[in-house]
């Protein structure tokens, strides 16, 4: 059984599209919970509305998010009360191909000790994410480097990266988060979202889980991804973006039990983070950039916040 879980905040707009969308799933789920986060537009009522229209092919249901604000805490709460094998992280911005269920089961199935199923990503704007001309991004794949990368065929049209997951996560971010189908005992195991993380809070996840288990691909399309100004990781988000990616890295790097391999491309990752943080704080105010420096001195990055080019940064920007 598969749960596919959608955090929604003002998501009305798209909302009707995105369930329209798992209904039309060749392998249908045994259930979908929109958890809303505190929305103050027609996000519930159009929830309610499509679970009453599509009562005949899916069951929905719709929750309160029990925890903080933030898509963390609202999939923690569908995912803690879920009774399915597998979960489905939907955006409600997303759309899923027909297959995209279909396609990550068999992943999943052609590996017993996998822990999650991924698959490729368009990326597109507007209203349909079948007008050529709002294409932004073909294959997500092709854009992060995950299809060069050497995999090895465990079934047809499956793969694995084995133990270069992890890293393959640290420098390409390998996958959507709409893109992928997880066991759920997996999750738990792995600590479920960290709730105080609105940005990145996804990767944070996903890295954690690649500690429990095996993550296993196809090269299908499934999922295309909407963007547009609302988006958490829109251009203006940017800083607190390369914020939650610095802290997350940070606090990953205290975790026991990592090879050397891992060690060492998580302390690459944390550099190039702590690096997009120090440099878009430098082009934002004094504060912002204290609390980057801050976090630099506590990591033993000291040198790096007492960059001549970042205090030559402020200076340009009249906050020095």
């Amino acid at each position: 059984m598969i749960e596919v879980v959608i955090p929604a905040y003002n998501a009305a707009r798209f909302l009707r599209e995105t369930l329209h969308c798992v209904a039309a799933q060749t392998v249908r789920p045994g259930q979908v919970t929109v958890v809303d986060d505190a929305s103050t537009d027609d996000t519930i009522a159009v929830a309610q509305a499509c679970a009453a229209e599509l009562r005949d092919r899916i069951a929905i249901q719709v929750l309160r998010n029990a925890g903080p604000r933030g898509p963390s805490a609202a999939r923690n709460t569908a995912i803690r009360q879920s009774s399915a094998a597998c979960i489905a992280l939907l955006d409600a911005d997303d759309i899923l191909a027909p297959g995209h269920h279909a396609t990550l089961l068999r992943a999943l199935d052609a590996a017993k000790d996998a822990v999650l199923g991924f698959g490729d990503s368009t990326v597109f704007k507007g209203q349909s994410a079948f007008d050529d001309a709002a294409m932004l991004v073909e294959s997500f794949f092709a854009v992060s480097g995950v299809a060069a990368l050497p995999a090895t065929a465990i079934a047809p049209g499956c793969f694995t990266l084995g133990e270069g997951m992890f890293t393959a996560l640290l420098r390409n971010g390998v996958f959507g988060t709409s893109a992928c189908l997880f066991r759920r005992e997996a999750a738990l195991a792995a600590g479920l979202f960290d709730e105080t993380m609105m940005q990145c809070e996804d990767t944070d996840f996903f890295l954690r889980l690649a500690l429990t288990g095996r993550f296993v691909f196809s090269r299908d399309v499934v999922t295309h991804k909407r963007v547009h100004d609302d988006n958490l990781s829109h251009e203006r988000h940017k800083l607190a973006f390369c914020r939650g990616t610095a802290l997350s890295l940070a606090k990953m790097t205290e975790w026991p039990g990592l090879s050397a391999a891992q060690s060492a491309a998580l302390r690459e990752a944390f550099s190039t983070a702590l690096d997009g943080y120090l440099y878009n704080a430098s082009r934002t105010s004094l504060p912002a950039y204290w609390r980057a420096a801050s976090l630099a001195l506590r990591a033993g990055h000291g040198a790096r916040a007492a960059s001549p080019r970042h205090l030559a940064r402020l200076a340009l920007h009249g906050f020095l």
